[in-house]
């Protein structure tokens, strides 16, 4: 569970809020944040850290567009 990420914002904990983990209060690192929006591991990150952080804000989780779409699939059959 996480909270929405953002491709813009600003402040200590901009684009991927803060979670507390092993007793600190942390942003998430690009890999977190691409498996968050389920990229496999596999995926490449771009070196720059503010352009993968762009890149995931902006993304969209497949699994869950998968699902509104079938979703409304039985609805419309």
């Amino acid at each position: 569970v996480a909270i929405t990420l953002s491709a813009y914002g600003g402040g200590v904990f901009s684009k991927t809020g803060g979670y507390f983990i092993d007793g600190k209060y942390r942003k998430l690192m690009p890999r977190e944040c691409a498996r968050i929006m389920g990229y496999p591991d596999s995926f490449k990150i771009r070196n720059n850290r503010k352009q993968a952080y762009k890149q995931f804000g902006n993304s969209v989780v497949i699994d869950v567009l998968q699902y509104i779409a079938i979703q409304i699939a039985k609805h419309i059959s």
